[in-house]
């Protein structure tokens, strides 16, 4: 097992395990298990994700064992997660440059040429 899983990884897998531990679902371990498996799912997240970002995604972990724990019916493997886990927000895209006057008539003037040799 992976000895470098960030604490925070650690605890949100940890949150999300006592939330299905409360649903008592077939398959479900013992509730002083809660430890060993929370170190045992982080470290698989943290095999399978690469790199994780706390700010990015410590949100799409919880959200994902939300979901998890809305629609299983039995306990599942830490495998289950990633058809819960939400994609990563996207960075807004920054606005396109100003256009100074000099540039839009340079951009006119090259479309006014192309446009001519294109019906000439």
């Amino acid at each position: 097992m992976s000895e470098s899983v960030p604490g925070w990884l650690l605890a949100e897998v940890a949150g999300g395990i006592q939330r299905l531990l409360v649903l008592r679902l077939d398959g479900c371990p013992p509730a002083d298990a809660v430890e060993a498996m929370a170190l045992a799912w982080a470290d698989a997240l943290l095999v399978r994700g690469g790199a994780w970002d706390e700010a990015l995604d410590a949100p799409r972990i919880r959200a994902a064992f939300r979901s998890l724990a809305a629609h299983v019916q039995r306990w599942p493997a830490p495998a289950d997660i990633w058809a819960h886990l939400p994609e990563r927000p996207r960075q807004p895209k920054l606005p396109p440059p100003p256009m100074s006057a000099a540039q839009r008539a340079l951009a006119l003037d090259m479309l006014r040429q192309l446009r001519e040799k294109l019906l000439s």
